[in-house]
């Protein structure tokens, strides 16, 4: 599978380039070409994007791109899609497994940063509750200080 890329956003140009850097050759080499928005071109285009009629749309993962990509090849070169090469499908089990890892790891994580977060608003609130009760206790000795004041003034 060769495959060119004609992008126009190049933060899509960068993850695609990322992610098929195994497979990228020139236009002239390609079998097909990747592109974003619907264009001419004398090769097969596997469109990628929001708009009707793209092979793909965004947001995708690396595996359901590569999935997608080789449905595509196959159904150009008329062959079924379960010939999954060794080596896609290969990476295809080696993403899996990425992705797993990573959940598995990310998931403790997520709940350790909300129990910070939990621990870090309990500090917050309890330094907010000292400082009001600094500034209400200085609120009634002033209170008292004013009443005390207007006693002697009518004694006097």
């Amino acid at each position: 599978m060769k495959i060119a890329l004609i992008c126009d956003s190049l933060l899509l140009d960068r993850s695609l380039e990322m992610y098929l850097k195994e497979y990228l050759t020139s236009y002239k080499m390609c079998d097909f070409a990747v592109a974003t928005q619907p264009v001419e071109s004398q090769k097969p285009v596997f469109l990628i994007g929001n708009m009707e009629g793209a092979h793909l749309k965004i947001p995708f993962t690396k595996e359901l791109l590569l999935k997608e990509l080789e449905s595509f090849y196959y159904a150009l070169n008329g062959e079924s899609k379960s010939a999954i090469s060794p080596r896609l499908e290969r990476e295809i089990e080696e993403i899996r497994a990425f992705n797993q890892t990573s959940a598995s790891i990310v998931e403790p994580l997520k709940i350790q940063k909300q129990t910070e977060n939990m621990n870090l608003d309990f500090n917050i609130l309890e330094d907010l509750n000292i400082k009001l009760e600094t500034i209400l206790r200085r609120y009634a000795e002033e209170i008292k200080e004013v009443i005390l004041e207007h006693s002697k003034e009518k004694r006097g």
